[in-house]
């Protein structure tokens, strides 16, 4: 009765997160590289998920971030 919603959409997010762990390493990525592309990928959704959902301020600091965040997925991946 008590149970807020936010606690099983946090549940329900944690259990999508592993289990695209999962995924990513059946479909053959290596451990380390996998993981950090996928860490990198949701810090960046993140920001505009505040942006859009919570009214946070994108700044120029979090727009380099952004951009070394997606260089970074890039040069990893060639």
């Amino acid at each position: 009765k008590k149970l807020n919603w936010t606690s099983v959409v946090l549940g329900l997010a944690i259990v999508g997160l592993e289990y695209r762990y999962i995924k990513v390493y059946r479909a053959g990525w290596n451990v380390s590289t996998g993981s950090l592309v996928a860490n990198i990928g949701l810090a960046v959704i993140l920001v505009f998920v505040g942006a859009l959902l919570y009214k946070e301020v994108i700044t120029v600091n979090r727009e380099v971030g952004i951009v070394l965040c997606v260089a970074g997925i890039i040069f990893l991946n060639k």
